[in-house]
């Protein structure tokens, strides 16, 4: 019985991937200088992280990674964005992080 309950214990502890909301898909993610966005309106700064410690394990770092700019492509649809520029990733372990500010280029 304890098997069991620590079993799905830690399933219920292992969150989701953040899923791509319908229309994310439309925002453009990139890596690169802020010089290429001069001709476009800044909208903020979004964080995208997914994994945690006692789920890192669990899931894939491709997945992770995923997810991660998923999260990102949505918090950047909320803000009006269609353009994320990445910065470099934040090394943790048991996450994967990403860092980036959002802007509108296209009216």
């Amino acid at each position: 019985m304890n098997k069991w309950a620590t079993i799905c214990g830690a399933l219920l502890l292992t969150g989701c991937v953040a899923t791509p909301e319908p229309d994310s898909e439309k925002v453009t993610v990139l890596w690169g200088d802020a010089l290429e966005m001069l001709h476009c309106e800044d909208k903020g700064v979004v964080v995208g992280s997914q994994g945690h410690w006692y789920d890192y394990w669990l899931i894939d770092d491709g997945v992770l990674t995923q997810g991660a700019v998923n999260e990102l492509r949505n918090k950047a649809m909320d803000l009006e964005a269609d353009t994320v520029l990445l910065y470099a990733p934040k090394p943790f372990s048991t996450s994967v992080t990403f860092l980036a500010k959002v802007y509108r280029c296209h009216p």
